[in-house]
Parts: C-alpha cells; sequence; structure tokens
C-alpha cells in the first residue's frame, strides 16, 4: 500500500495577511481627512496673516496735501481742512475714514470750510488709547477736537456710526450747531450681534484678528454697504484693506466689540432743535430706509430724502447729488 505523503507546508501554512476591518479603514480615511483640514487650515492662515503697516509709509499713501495731524488724548489725530467760508465738520461710519468724503470735500469747499477726521480706531489715526469706543467717548472726543481747533459754530455731517455721534452730540451741545445731516444714522434698529462679533469677542480666538485678515472679507463688507457691486473696484478694497492694518486698528475692531452697549438713548432724539437734513440710500441693507421715517417724525421740521439706488454710504455711491443736496440744505433752497 502506497504511503501517503504529506507537506510540511501544508501542516503549518503561512498565515495569510489578515484585511483590516471596516472600522480600521474608517479610522485611517477619518485620520486623513483630518489632517487633510489641517494643513488647509493652515495654508489659509498662512495666506491671510498680514503684519501691520507702518504709519508712516500708510500715510504718504492715503495721506492728502492738506492732510494735518493734531495730538490731543495720546493720539496722532489725523484731520483735513478744505476751502473757506462757514465750517462744515464730516464725520464717517465704522471701518471707513475720512476718505468717504472726497467727493463732498470737492464739491463743498468751493463754499465751505470743508473738516473731516479720522475718528479713533479708524484711518491713520489708530486705536483709543484706553481701548474705549462707546458712542460717549467718541462724542467727548470729538468736542475736545472742534474746541482745540476754536470751532465756535459750525455744521455738522455724519454717516452711520459718525451720524449717531452727530445726532447725540446735538441733543449735548446744541448752541455750537447751525445745521446737522444725518446719513443713514443708527438709534431705532435692534441692537443685534453678527457672527463676526462674536468671534471677536471670544478670548484667544479674538487675538488671531489681529493678525489674520482675508481681503475677500474686505470686499463682501464693501459689497454688503453698496447698492451697486461695479462701484466696488480694487482700490477701494486696497484702501479699507491696507487702513485696517494700521498699527493698532484690527485690535480697536475688538475693542469694539467687547462695548456691549454703546449707544445713546433714543428718546433723546425728541430733543434735538437744530434744523436738520436726513438721506438714506433706499438699498441700505445695514438700516432699513423704515428708520429714516422715525428720525423724520421725531426730529421737528426735520427734511428727508432718500436716494435709489444708494446703499448705506451715500457720500460715496451718490456723491455728486448728496453734496448738491446738502449745499442747497445749507443756503436754505432745499
Amino acid at each position: 500500500m502506497a504511503e501517503e505523503y504529506t507537506n510540511p507546508d501544508q501542516l503549518n501554512p503561512t498565515p495569510a495577511a489578515a484585511e483590516p476591518t471596516p472600522w480600521r479603514k474608517r479610522l485611517r480615511v477619518g485620520r486623513i481627512l483630518r489632517w487633510g483640514i489641517c494643513l488647509v487650515l493652515l495654508l489659509w492662515v498662512l495666506a491671510n496673516w498680514y503684519s501691520d503697516i507702518p504709519v508712516h509709509n500708510l500715510a504718504l499713501r492715503y495721506g492728502y496735501p492738506d492732510s494735518r495731524f493734531m495730538e490731543l488724548d495720546n493720539m496722532t489725530v489725523h484731520y483735513r481742512i478744505t476751502g473757506k467760508g462757514e465750517p462744515i465738520v464730516l464725520l464717517h461710519d465704522a471701518n471707513s475714514s475720512l476718505h468717504t468724503w472726497a467727493e463732498w470735500t470737492d464739491s463743498l469747499s468751493r463754499k465751505y470750510q470743508v473738516i473731516s477726521l479720522d475718528l479713533p480706531g479708524f484711518g491713520l489715526t489708530g486705536p483709543h488709547p484706553q481701548g474705549s469706543y462707546s458712542t460717549f467717548m467718541y462724542v467727548n472726543f470729538f468736542d475736545q477736537f472742534v474746541q482745540k481747533l476754536n470751532l465756535r459754530r459750525f455744521h455738522l455731517a455724519g454717516n452711520g456710526m459718525g451720524a449717531q455721534i452727530a445726532w447725540f452730540y446735538a441733543t449735548e451741545h446744541p448752541l455750537k450747531l447751525r445745521k446737522l445731516i444725518l446719513l443713514d444714522a443708527p438709534g431705532f434698529e435692534t441692537k443685534s450681534t453678527t457672527a463676526l462679533e462674536i468671534l471677536a469677542r471670544t478670548p484667544v480666538i479674538n487675538r488671531t484678528l489681529w493678525q489674520i485678515t482675508p481681503k475677500p472679507f474686505i470686499r463682501l463688507m464693501l459689497e454688503e454697504v453698496y447698492a451697486d457691486d461695479k462701484k466696488v473696484n480694487s482700490a477701494l478694497v486696497q484702501r479699507h484693506f491696507d487702513l485696517l492694518r494700521r498699527p493698532g486698528n484690527r485690535k480697536a475692531f475688538t475693542d469694539r466689540a467687547q462695548v456691549s452697549e454703546n449707544r445713546p438713548p433714543v428718546d433723546l432724539i425728541e430733543q434735538i432743535r437744530t434744523p436738520t437734513l436726513i438721506l438714506w440710500g433706499a438699498e441700505d441693507t445695514r438700516l432699513s430706509p423704515e428708520f429714516a421715517y422715525e428720525f423724520h417724525g421725531k426730529i421737528r421740521r426735520a427734511l428727508l430724502k432718500i436716494y435709489q439706488n444708494t446703499g448705506h454710504w451715500p457720500q460715496e455711491e451718490n456723491g455728486g447729488t448728496s453734496a448738491t443736496d446738502v449745499q442747497a440744505f445749507l443756503e436754505g433752497r432745499f
């Protein structure tokens, strides 16, 4: 009888490599995804990490031939005085600068002394030394500013945040004002908090906003305040982007976000007796034109005009017409 031959390799076969179980596959894919997300986030941070621009460089680039600088309250305040005649002072909105009044300045300076300034936390002026950004601080700062210029009586115009400062100033110092112009003024709207403001209030995260400044976000902000996105050109975006990188301005943004209640009581608006012109953009998505009628109803004998195809900054988007209307108002022809 033939003997059966047994192959030793068959008795002890080499074990085949074990196939990874489904959960191990998922773990491996998940790890790759996490590392991929971290890498993309790191690249995004590096691409949008910008250092400050020295004030001197910004002044050379964005200063005007008639730019002036005043030492006030431990700040070097940037301002302009253009033309001769009765003075009219112009206050810009948040996330803006005195450049917003360029067209008004060119037009009104033919008959008036036009004064514009970079408010604390913006433009070339830079941050407030105590990081204070309430409306009450701004009104006190502005009163010091006009005293230092020895302005006894003047016209006052403001847009957005600047308009809020203007109407509050009118209630505090009515004898100093000849006429008041309010463009898209805050006051009656319900206080709300944006996602960006929440980030600006979050410890640790808010410090990253002092260095991370995506330029596309600047464009989105400008497209929000303009009715016509085509007017948001690269030069406009670049100027806002550069001035935000003035040392201290990005920190000023997070400091302003910490102010939980920075506006005066709206009931004060009824106390305004200064002749007032209210201007508003019909396409303002930040402050609805319905609030224009609130101001018109509360301020005695106020005049009102709403511009079609115009957003939150009428002095920029409809500069020529609005400047002409303001001159007519100042001369009693509106």
